[in-house]
């Protein structure tokens, strides 16, 4: 019942209504740190003290525990409508933690990702009812301005209190499903698996090391939100189980199922009928560079897929979800570095333009990762660009994670499937889907990693992770080393000052500072030229 007022408040108020920021509302946006009458000393008196301010300045409230997880979503839904774009770009510009960093549609797919878990533990039920009003009550109180605030008074909105309670305890050590809720509510992720140091994933540090999947039967963890089929998405831990040729992918342009050059493929042998004598295991050399020997492109390619953080889809970076908007960019490398004892990768690519850059030529860009921070470098047609990145994301602060390059064993407990002969896409101056370069070669799958080895070569020669991207290595381009260890020299020339024209979040010394940019109008004009130019 509470959701049809919600929705029927929101329908009288209107979805495109506006209200002014007032000089207070400003200024409260403004302001980190609370006032002493808005504190507690701990997080039981800090509720009991927001509490009293709500019920006297609210006309109808009701405890957290007499809301439903759904009654809450749609609670929010409804303020993220209304919410106000001066205090968003306050607290965005002041790097605060109370920006609304995701669209209402990517929060209403990370929902739809919990209550799928949810269900199936009804003992998360209450932290995550507890977690959803600590957040809708930030929601009405810092995203709307007073005005929008006593419209919905006048017609009648119910708002939600605080838990007065100390936090719960999120699980009781029941398994995978519960740790991934858990680690969504206290703001990590599964990226720390594969992405930790070396170090600690050898020395056993706990999180470094993927879970058994297969003790799991109710993936895609994220609820698959693009409804991609088989072919192109089948998880570790969903059912049915994986089978040959499923979970294949190709080069893929946009979230629709459809828009994908899906790789052909024929079933050989299953696991349990081949040779395991003549079979390779998924490992990475611990240092490599991956270049054709004529000085051709393509000893390595990729498609690169990961969450939307610009406009232009210039500086994204693989993350351990589906749920908001993806960015694709296909791209052939003339070669690629790796050496996992300096947590330090580089590729150098050419870019094939998209969208409304198409009208340009290609152009070519050095990704560098090393240790915890990428240097993306652009060379944007007649003009140089970096971006300083932090590929974790801050996915959890306290205490805080980082993400570093993937270790060299990631695939060790990869599960064996069976042979299959498979379209390889690019190598050896191939193409994609059915022009792909047939090999027949070995599958193995890691969650929703994907990865095909050869049996003649012995060497890794195919991945694939539905939202992260596609890999392609051709078999006779790896040497195992790096001859020119300053490859790897960081943060690069062009990232520090006096380097780049376009330097995006670059500290002078060329570091990753979330604050610091330069020469964006540069960057506006490429923009502008494309949109009056392009089709």
């Amino acid at each position: 019942m509470r959701t049809l007022v919600v929705s029927a408040v929101a329908l009288l108020l209107g979805g495109g209504a506006s209200a002014s920021s007032s000089v207070h509302d400003l200024r409260r946006a403004r302001t980190k740190k609370p006032r002493d009458v808005y504190r507690g000393d701990d997080q039981t008196s800090m509720s009991k003290v927001l509490n009293q301010h709500l019920l006297r300045s609210e006309k109808s409230t009701l405890p957290c525990e007499n809301w439903s997880t759904s009654e809450l979503q749609e609670f929010m839904t409804t303020i993220a409508e209304h919410r106000t774009d001066d205090l968003q770009q306050i607290y965005r510009s002041a790097d605060d933690r109370r920006d609304m960093k995701h669209s209402l549609e990517d929060h209403k797919m990370h929902w739809a990702k919990l209550n799928h878990i949810v269900g199936n533990h009804p003992h998360l039920y209450t932290p995550q009812q507890e977690a959803h009003c600590r957040e809708a009550v930030m929601w009405w109180t810092h995203h709307l301005v007073e005005e929008k605030r006593g419209l919905f008074r006048v017609k009648g909105l119910t708002v939600p209190l605080l838990p007065e309670g100390s936090k719960k305890a999120c699980g009781r050590g029941e398994g995978d499903d519960e740790q991934h809720v858990c680690a969504y509510i206290n703001e990590k992720n599964s990226c720390d698996w594969c992405h930790s140091t070396q170090a600690a994933h050898d020395a056993g540090v706990p999180g470094t090391t993927p879970p058994d999947a297969l003790k799991k039967t109710t993936g895609p963890d994220d609820g698959n939100p693009h409804k991609w089929d088989r072919k192109r998405r089948c998880d570790q831990d969903q059912m049915p189980r994986c089978q040959l040729c499923e979970g294949v992918g190709g080069m893929a342009w946009s979230d629709k199922n459809e828009d994908i050059d899906l790789t052909t493929c024929e079933i050989v042998a299953n696991a349990s009928d081949v040779d395991q004598r003549t079979v390779t295991q998924p490992l990475y050399p611990k240092v490599f560079t991956v270049k054709r020997k004529n000085g051709k492109q393509g000893g390595y390619s990729d498609t690169l897929i990961g969450w939307r953080t610009d406009p232009f889809c210039f500086g994204f970076f693989p993350q351990n979800d589906s749920i908001p908007t993806l960015c694709y960019r296909s791209e052939d490398s003339l070669v690629k570095y790796y050496d996992i004892t300096k947590e330090a990768t580089r590729i150098d690519y050419t870019i094939h333009n998209q969208g409304v850059f198409g009208i340009f030529p290609n152009i070519t860009s050095t990704i560098l990762m090393v240790q915890d921070t990428m240097w993306i470098q652009n060379h944007l047609w007649v003009v140089d660009q970096c971006i300083c990145s932090n590929p974790s994301g801050n996915h959890c602060e306290h205490p805080p994670c980082k993400s570093y390059i993937h270790y060299w064993d990631t695939f060790k407990t990869a599960q064996y499937l069976g042979r299959e002969r498979i379209g390889v896409e690019w190598i050896q101056d191939h193409g994609t889907g059915k022009s792909g370069k047939m090999m027949e070669l070995d599958h193995f799958i890691l969650w929703s990693h994907h990865v095909w080895t050869d049996p003649v070569s012995r060497r890794l020669v195919r991945a694939w992770k539905p939202f992260n991207g596609l890999q392609n290595y051709d078999p006779e381009a790896w040497v195992d080393e790096v001859a020119d260890p300053s490859v790897f020299e960081a943060p690069p020339a062009k990232c520090k000052k006096g380097g780049a024209k376009i330097r995006i979040n670059c500290d002078d010394d060329g570091h990753y500072h979330p604050k610091k940019s330069e020469g964006l109008e540069h960057l506006d004009a490429l923009f502008m030229i494309a949109v009056t130019k392009g089709p």
